[in-house]
Formats: structure tokens, C-alpha cells, sequence
């Protein structure tokens, strides 16, 4: 087995900030001087026929109309890599636009603010990268002039229509509020969010000083992962997946159950996340190693990893269970844009090279 790997330096924590459609969040982050991620750059493309309508328009202030995936995924490479690429919306066009690059690297805390952000609360919470949750509260009247000034400014949709939007959302902010309060979230005023981010970026830099000095922590989990590789036009590829709810990828695999062999559950964990099967004998042992854990925070794995012909995957991976994405990523040299799992470039990538070479 591997030696362990050194500790990584801890990731940067997040605050989550909630709030009605233009309750002046963007104007709070901003004042802070933090690393800012635009929850509302992540909204689907117009054209997605999944997205909800409301007056007409497509809804936006309805989670279905949200990528809360792809803005979870891009919120952990930050937090862990310190720079990620933020898509560009316009939402009078209905699309992305662009994208650009958030360094943060500088920072040991950053805010992510939007609608929908109460969604990320339980996910980020369990990977141990969220600092707090806030939910901006200013009376429901300024909330409506100043949206609307906002809208009208930026020529979103047609007057009528933003007049119309506007009064439904002031009826419905006060449930509002109250539904991000049972999502764990916590009402502040302007000046009082300004003053607790200020004494939270206070604590997420004594607390990154302290983690990084002692090291991480205790708990080590069994795993067996398999890796799948083929020949792609970048030279050799390895299958790499996303589980719901987290923002690494990985090697498809998991954790061993009580008294299961590393080759029982490599094939088991095949069959739920790919609709795989093979057989153990299909398996070649490609190491044993350990490395900190990609999405439990102080946390580390113990791991066999395997290899396994591309051969036995269906031309199109389908991914079942708590699996949402799958990519096939460049052995030689995996992009920058993803969080990839520190046993994938620390060990699986180094050995793969050396077993091609």
C-alpha cells in the first residue's frame, strides 16, 4: 500500500446568502470585498424545454429553471483549487453568454449568492465546506422598487411584464423567507450581513492557519474504485464520475460493506452506479492506496483500486443511482475546470502513466 499522501491545505470555506430578487445580496457581497460567485450565472439555456414558465416568461425564480449541479461542481473546485471557470447569463437573451475565470486563490473564504442557494445548504454543509447561510430581509416595498428599477435598467423583459412579476414576488416574500429559514438559513439586515461576513472571513483565516498546522484529520474509509480506460484522441483516458450532491470526480466505486472483499463491492458498485456487470476475475489490481477524501471533510481512504477493459461499457455511459455525470479524462493531463479527487491525481493517474510507460 501507498504511503499517505501529505495533507493538502485546507479548502476555503463558503457563505451562502439567500434573499428575494433584488433585496440588494449582489450590493452586500460586493461591499464585503470577498471572492463573489452569481448564483444566477448558473440558470438554464432558454431553449431547454424543461424550463418552467410563469407570465408568459420563463420562471426564474423557480429551482427547475437553475443548474444547482453545475453550480455545486463549480463551488468545489473553488473552495479546494482556488480558481474555477463561472459561466456568463444574460437573462434578457435567455442564455449564457460566456464564461470567466474566479480566481479566489487568495482567499481563505468566499460567498455564493442567489435565489436557490438555500439547495446548496445540505450538500456543502456535508462536505464541510460551508462557513454559514444568510438570508438577506429588507421590507417587502423597497424590495419591489428596487427590483424593478433594476429590471427596467437592464431592459430584462417588457415593462408590463416586470410590473406583474414584481407584485407577485412581494406577495410571496415573507413564505419566502420563512421556507429558507427551515432550509437552516439566517435572516440578517444590510449592515448586520456586512459585519457578520467581516467576522466570519476573521475566523475562516484563524481556522485555516489551524487546520493547516495540524494536519487532516481522523477517519479512514475502505473503498474499492475501478478504473475504466481506452484509447481517446488525447492519447489514454480514464472514466471519471460525479455522485449527486458532490462536486469531485472520481473513479466509479465505494465503500465496503461489513465483511465484503474490495472485488465483491467493485463489482456490486458497478452494477448500481453503471448497469456494469463483470465478473471479479475481470478485475486487475492496479494498486492499493491512501489519500484524503474528495467529498468528507477530515477524512481519508484506504483504496484498491482495479483496472477494467472499456471493452465491457456501453458505447454511451449511462449513469444510474446517485450518479449524475460522467467524463473521460486525459491520463497525461487532466483540465483545469473540474475538481478531481485527490486518490485520482495523486495516485491513479501517476500509476496508470507509469504502467503505460
Amino acid at each position: 500500500m501507498s504511503s499517505p499522501s501529505p495533507s493538502p491545505a485546507p479548502p476555503r470555506r463558503i457563505v451562502l446568502i439567500a434573499g428575494p430578487s433584488g433585496s440588494g445580496k449582489g450590493v452586500m457581497t460586493r461591499r464585503s470585498g470577498l471572492p463573489l460567485v452569481p448564483l444566477d450565472e448558473f440558470y438554464r439555456d432558454g431553449d431547454d424545454p424543461s424550463l418552467p414558465h410563469r407570465f408568459g416568461i420563463v420562471d426564474w425564480d423557480d429551482p427547475g429553471s437553475w443548474d444547482a449541479g453545475a453550480a455545486l461542481e463549480a463551488l468545489t473546485v473553488l473552495a479546494h483549487e482556488g480558481v474555477a471557470e463561472i459561466p456568463r447569463y444574460t437573462i434578457a437573451e435567455n442564455r449564457r453568454t460566456g464564461v470567466r475565470t474566479l480566481d479566489a486563490s487568495a482567499s481563505s473564504l468566499l460567498v455564493a449568492e442567489g435565489i436557490f442557494a438555500a439547495e446548496l445548504v445540505a450538500p456543502l454543509r456535508a462536505a464541510g465546506l460551508l462557513a454559514d447561510a444568510l438570508v438577506l430581509s429588507r421590507p417587502a416595498p423597497l424590495v419591489f422598487a428596487l427590483r424593478l428599477a433594476r429590471d427596467l435598467r437592464e431592459a430584462r423583459k417588457p415593462p408590463l411584464t416586470l410590473v406583474r412579476r414584481g407584485w407577485a414576488l412581494a406577495r410571496e416574500q415573507a413564505p419566502a423567507i420563512a421556507a429558507w429559514r427551515r432550509a437552516g438559513m439566517t435572516t440578517v439586515g444590510l449592515h448586520e450581513g456586512l459585519a457578520r461576513l467581516e467576522a466570519l472571513h476573521g475566523l475562516a483565516e484563524t481556522e485555516r492557519h489551524v487546520r493547516r498546522a495540524s494536519g487532516a484529520g481522523g477517519a479512514v474509509l475502505r473503498i474499492a474504485a475501478v478504473c475504466f480506460v481506452r484509447s481517446g484522441s488525447e492519447g489514454l483516458e480514464v472514466l471519471a464520475v460525479r455522485k449527486r450532491g458532490t462536486g469531485s470526480f472520481m473513479q466509479p466505486g465505494g465503500k465496503l460493506e461489513p465483511g465484503e472483499s474490495a472485488r465483491a463491492c467493485a463489482v456490486r458498485e458497478l452494477v448500481e452506479e453503471l448497469d456494469v456487470a463483470l465478473d471479479e476475475g475481470d478485475l486487475e489490481l492496479l494498486g492499493e492506496f491512501d489519500a484524503v477524501a474528495a467529498n468528507e471533510p477530515d477524512t481519508c481512504v484506504a483504496a484498491s483500486v482495479f483496472l477494467a477493459s472499456a471493452e465491457a461499457l456501453p458505447r454511451d455511459v449511462e449513469v444510474r443511482a446517485e450518479i449524475v455525470e460522467s467524463v473521460w479524462c486525459p491520463v497525461a493531463a487532466p483540465p483545469r475546470g473540474r475538481r478531481w479527487a485527490p486518490l485520482m491525481t495523486e495516485h491513479i493517474l501517476p500509476a496508470l502513466r507509469a504502467a503505460q510507460a
